[in-house]
């Protein structure tokens, strides 16, 4: 991230000068790219449409009807339990072997451009070593600069076991490149402030945890500040003090944080809320500068703290010569040779004014040190207008070069770079180039010309390694760029780097030849069967369908119901506009009150029969060549827009529609018989949360499940008799679905008593849902999946597949489950004992079945084997033992694998055991090691000790009986025999245990 580029570069010019600190920004929503500016401004601008709505991901969908709370907690719950549901029992697929075995999600792409990216850090000892923050794609690391791997595929996703999604901030440590701090949470307002309504602005963005801690590079992850409450919360920036590396800042929703302890426990020093931007004074990390605010929060502003290092710092709120009213974010940058000039890039939210000479946004510099301030002179111009546009709430960015207080770079839209000291600013880059038709995987060049860098440009950063600072590096809501001469060409950094954002709903061809998927800010994905995809449209991609009978007619959708149609294939998307909301550039306004993501589907049994929604029910009966509203207008008021609609498979009259709450109505399930003319309320019993998706058996019209957003309900339910009764099919006990907002259900077309869910943690599956009479066993299906995964849609292709939109980590494939079970499982406990761990599970029935294998994880996702128990009294019942010799130094968590003679596989549930408590860290150093090290114990352990060493698997390797008085308080240690890698450390008497990590390198 910004921030330790600044460091690593302070320490490089400590003696010969000082450097700056470097902004940071978060926040995400969606632009037109390919559209014109000011058709990107009426966008962001949304109507009150949305506050009602909007399937836009995060906003009311999650958090109602309890707008006030956003249920981190539940959250992170819903993880823990997810890790322990049994997981999916067979993939259908073949072995090498020829047997059947277990099937892991393939990616599909895309692979030649990526999504939205928050931040970026550089390893501070190797050049090509970079981690990279995605919105909802988690985190992810390149060690080769961002390109040159043959492949193509430059990055790879760092998989942390925790829920995150999110990565605002990354921070190294610049003198142990080991240690790595991450913040989560894409968060940008707070307590209901913001236009278009508190469920819009405010929870928009993806679930913050806190920040999470390596001491390994990366390759293991502990909690280091938890958010665990249940309001939305997020870490927008973290700053490591060079000089005291165990000195650690963090800019929050909350305020800004701090922690004295590398991370060990953290003080909230300063309570303005959204702390967007924090940086040191360079060369004096006692002198602190933060940027508060988003939307016009409360107390927002700039402050300045000169005794950083106290006890209780103390904040100035700067004013003098600033905006009275400031309701975007804040950036900030210290000039390196001269630490009283201070920039400050200060945004708005759409519909501000303030003219172009940036009366109330722009660039703002203090030269005393932020005593007062004034306006640029020559404020940097985009086309005649202020550089800040309509993404001031959430992309733009202001650094000075640390060799010269005359070399300015702002960006927001695009890039702008001064050479005079902001006297006049020339434009650099143009996010109108960007190329829809490259599809090499790991190509530099993804625009048609070499100033293309995608739009929306979330922070901007010099390289730590070039000592004449014209290689810069951009993250943008495109991915990753890099320019070597400062800024007058770029490249991309995209190859592999797959977190594209898709919205609902994909299409697949009926020969399979392609498929399309709405992206937030990268158009429409038109796969055709390689990882190197093509784009179409422009802008956000939403709905897609594409006619079974003639799949060069292909439809595409922009925000409101914008309907695109080609009739010679998705090249020529975009084209032809069906339907218009809004029906102009000049308005912000939809004609028409729509979702930001409205429903439009192909009837699958009449290609001629298209259906839509906005307020309105529309109706084609010609192929999608023209739309008219049907029945009731609107369907239910003026506020509550339709957000989903499904059509039987066999009649295409039969239809079935969800609504938004909104003008005193809540969420409606509707149906229709008649093609839309008349429409009749079933939704009954179904509890007060959004609908997000609506599946029709496709062998009987009356067969209908909906899938349920928000949290504390059930999340799926099912009717036999078209909507006059509901059931809860959400399951129970260890088999239930997650209590997390689900997405999309579909039925398994070949087997429709077969159900698949996709939520905001990743895909589950069940079997012999019938009637909803008895609660079904769900299996998680998420091998091969990192983290969290956000599961925005399903669909079974004409291969047989079962292939998943996720947003921020593109589309994937897998194969449908098997789910023929030759074990069932009773009950499956584990007991600690003095001897270690006692597994006993209980098998009711079993054929087939050659042994069973116990597994072991340290973080509930990679697994390994710790043993085998063979296989008894196949005839019945069976109860079964084993004790895993170790001590629980750490979370353990196990699961039991039972193995058929033909070499399938399935498994129980998991099951958690609690790490021993520990009374504090234990100091261990150097750390890491190369095998000499020393313990030093704490000052209440007297007498007789044990020094025990345990690897990750939480086998003991090394136990050295010792004594500990007051003249003898360290203890050497040898472990120059162990394998490289982590080690857990623990000192007990007995009753007292302290625990600490050492690396061994």
């Amino acid at each position: 991230m910004k921030r330790n580029l600044s460091i690593i570069t302070l320490l490089k010019l400590l003696v010969p000068a000082v450097l700056a600190g470097i902004v940071f920004i978060l926040v995400s929503h969606s632009n037109t790219i390919k559209e014109s500016i000011k058709e990107e401004e009426n966008e962001e601008n949304e109507s009150p449409a949305e506050v009602t709505g909007a399937f836009d991901m995060w906003g009311a969908m999650r958090s109602y009807p309890d707008f006030a709370n956003f249920q981190t907690a539940s959250y992170h719950d819903a993880f823990n339990h997810s890790l322990s549901m049994p997981a999916a029992p067979r993939s259908g697929i073949q072995s090498a072997s020829g047997t059947e075995g277990f099937s892991a999600w393939t990616p599909l792409g895309a692979m030649n451009f990526s999504g939205r990216i928050l931040c970026l850090a550089f390893d501070p000892t190797t050049p090509n070593i970079m981690f990279a923050g995605a919105a909802s794609g988690g985190l992810w690391k390149t060690t080769n600069g961002g390109t040159g791997a043959v492949s193509g595929i430059n990055w790879t996703q760092v998989q942390t076991g925790f829920p995150i999604m999110g990565v605002p901030a990354i921070a190294i440590n610049p003198s142990n490149h080991n240690e790595i701090y991450i913040g989560t949470g894409e968060v940008y307002n707070t307590g209901g402030n913001g236009f278009g309504g508190q469920n819009i602005r405010t929870y928009r963005g993806s679930y913050g945890i806190g920040i999470l801690k390596s001491t390994d590079g990366g390759t293991t992850w502990a909690s280091s500040l938890a958010f665990t409450n249940s309001s939305i919360k997020g870490v927008q920036e973290i700053l490591i003090d060079p000089t005291t590396p165990s000195n650690v800042f963090a800019a929050t929703s909350d305020g800004v944080y701090r922690s004295t302890n590398s991370g060990g426990s953290w003080t909230l020093i300063h309570s303005v809320i959204m702390a967007m931007d924090i940086c040191f004074e360079p060369g004096n990390s006692n002198t602190l500068y933060v940027g508060c605010g988003d939307f016009a929060s409360a107390g927002n502003g700039i402050y300045k703290c000169t005794n950083a290092s106290v006890a209780s710092p103390t904040f100035t709120k700067l004013t003098t010569g600033l905006p009275a009213t400031i309701n975007g974010a804040i950036r900030l940058n210290v000039c390196p040779n001269n630490v009283n000039l201070i920039y400050a890039s200060i945004g708005k939210i759409p519909g501000s004014t303030g003219g172009t000479a940036g009366v109330t946004y722009g660039l703002f510099k203090s030269t005393d040190g932020g005593t007062t301030w004034a306006a640029n002179g020559a404020q940097p111009q985009l086309s005649g207008s202020n550089y800040i546009q309509n993404q001031g709430w959430y992309a733009h960015d202001v650094i000075v070069a640390p060799t010269t207080v005359n070399t300015i770079y702002v960006s927001e839209i695009d890039m702008l770079k001064s050479s005079n000291g902001g006297t006049s600013f020339s434009q650099l880059s143009n996010w109108s180039q960007w190329d829809f038709t490259n599809t090499t995987v790991g190509a530099t060049t993804e625009g048609t010309a070499t100033t293309y860098v995608h739009a929306d440009h979330h922070h901007l950063y010099f390289s730590p390694f070039d000592a004449t600072y014209n290689t810069i590096f951009v993250v943008t809501d495109g991915g990753v760029f890099k320019s070597t001469n400062g800024g007058a060409s770029f490249i991309g950094l995209n190859g592999g780097l797959m977190t594209q954002q898709i919205y609902h709903k994909m299409s697949v061809s009926a020969t399979n030849t392609y498929m399309l998927c709405g992206l937030q800010d990268n158009a429409t994905l038109w796969y055709t069967g390689s990882t190197g995809c093509k784009r179409t449209t422009g802008g956000d991609g939403f709905y897609t369908a594409i006619d079974p009978t003639n799949a060069n007619i292909c439809f595409g959708t922009y925000s409101y119901m914008t309907l695109y149609r080609s009739t010679t294939g998705p090249g020529a998307l975009g084209g032809s506009t069906i339907f218009s909301n809004p029906a102009s550039a000049t308005t912000s306004t939809p004609t028409e009150n729509a979702c930001f993501v409205a429903p439009v589907v192909m009837a699958p049994s009449d290609h001629n029969r298209m259906y839509g929604g906005t307020i309105n029910f529309k109706k084609s009966t010609n192929n999608g060549s023209s739309f008219a509203n049907v029945g009731a207008a609107p369907l239910v008021n003026g506020s509550a827009p339709i957000i989903a609609i499904a059509v039987s498979a066999t009649y295409p009259d039969s239809v079935y529609v969800a609504t938004c709450p909104g003008g005193g109505a809540n969420p409606k399930i509707l149906r229709s018989i008649d093609g839309g003319t008349n429409f009749t309320d079933v939704t009954g019993t179904l509890p007060n949360r959004y609908f997000s998706s609506i599946a029709v058996d496709p062998t009987n019209s009356k067969r209908v499940a909906v899938s349920v957003s928000g949290f504390g309900t059930s999340h799926l339910y099912l009717t036999t008799d078209a909507g006059a009764t509901w059931t809860s099919i959400n399951g129970g006990g260890a088999t239930a679905l997650p209590d997390v907002p689900a997405n999309v259900v579909i039925f398994d077309p070949t087997v429709p008593s077969n159900v698949y869910v996709g939520n905001d943690l990743g895909v589950y599956a069940a079997q012999s849902v019938t009637n909803g009479a008895s609660a079904p066993a769900w299996f998680a299906y998420n091998t091969g999946l990192t983290d969290a995964t956000m599961v925005m849609d399903l669909l079974v292709a004409p291969n047989g597949k079962l292939r998943m939109g996720t947003y921020g980590k593109g589309l994937w494939e897998n194969n449908l489950i098997n789910f023929t079970l030759p074990v069932e499982f009773k009950d499956f406990n584990v007991t600690v004992t003095q001897k270690g761990n006692e597994l006993n599970w209980t098998i009711a029935s079993q054929s087939n079945v050659d042994h069973y294998e116990i597994e072991y994880s340290t973080d509930g996702i990679n697994y390994t084997k710790v043993g085998d128990v063979p296989v008894s009294n196949l005839s019945g019942q069976s109860n079964y033992k084993f004790l895993h010799g170790i001590t629980n130094t750490v979370d353990g968590y196990y699961r039991i694998k039972s193995v058929d003679l033909d070499g399938a596989s399935q498994f129980s549930v998991v099951k958690k055991v609690k790490a021993m408590q520990s009374s504090g860290d234990l100091i261990t150093y150097p750390n890491p090691t190369s095998g000499l090290f020393t313990i030093k114990i704490p000052g209440n352990l007297n007498g007789k000790l044990n020094l025990m060493i345990y690897d990750n698997a939480g086998k003991m390797v090394m136990n050295k009986q010792v004594t500990g008085s007051t003249s003898i308080r360290e203890f050497p240690m040898n472990i120059s025999n162990l394998s490289t890698g982590n080690y857990r450390v623990v000192c007990t008497n007995g009753t007292t245990n302290y625990i600490s990590s050492i690396i061994k390198k």
